[in-house]
């Protein structure tokens, strides 16, 4: 069986939306297309408290947010950010290669070391940095989505995307205040430096 006609077949035996499996030896993910939106809920709170962190996200069909993220991923691989090959596309789904655990995974460990901690904050600000200096933004940049896969910081998850008219200096700091806080859910024994 080729890869096109496995991965089709493993899609519709599978209603996750997002689905991992493997081919010759080798991880993919299969990420259906699902539509984004914020909930009346969100948007009242966002009416109340304009803060950045709960600005709502665009309303795009499942298709559109497919070819908005795949679209993403190939601009941010022109801008030298690692993020992951998708291998294979159609109007259902699209096809991943692995790129590892997502950081969050290793920053939770009650275990983890200041040296280690502050290795992943720091590769995590210099990719997000690569983003943000080419003039992009991430749009959900908390420690579960970027990973770790052979010693480099991967993104992921980028559907998300805002109202033209939001400024890209508040979606900038929008990105980076998200990060701050998914540091705050470290079980680490150390407080964090955040300066």
């Amino acid at each position: 069986m080729n890869f096109e006609d496995f991965v089709i077949e493993e899609n519709s035996k599978n209603s996750s939306e997002i689905i991992p499996i493997i081919f010759k030896d080798k991880k993919y993910w299969i990420k259906k297309a699902r539509a984004t939106f914020s909930s009346k809920l969100h948007k009242f709170y966002y009416s109340l408290f304009p803060f950045e962190v709960l600005l709502p996200v665009k309303n795009k069909t499942a298709k559109e947010a497919m070819t908005f993220e795949t679209l993403k991923i190939e601009r941010f691989k022109e801008y030298g950010v690692n993020t992951p090959q998708v291998v294979f596309k159609n109007e259902d789904f699209f096809v991943l290669e692995d790129c590892g655990k997502t950081v969050n995974s290793y920053i939770r460990k009650r275990d983890i070391t200041k040296e280690k901690m502050y290795y992943f904050i720091d590769n995590l600000l210099i990719e997000l940095s690569k983003i943000h200096n080419n003039n992009d933004f991430h749009g959900g940049a908390q420690a579960r989505n970027f990973t770790y896969y052979e010693g480099k910081i991967f993104t992921i998850d980028l559907e998300d995307s805002f109202e033209d008219n939001i400024d890209l200096k508040l979606l900038q700091f929008r990105d980076f205040l998200l990060l701050l806080l998914s540091f705050t859910k470290t079980r680490a024994s150390f407080q964090l430096d955040y300066r």
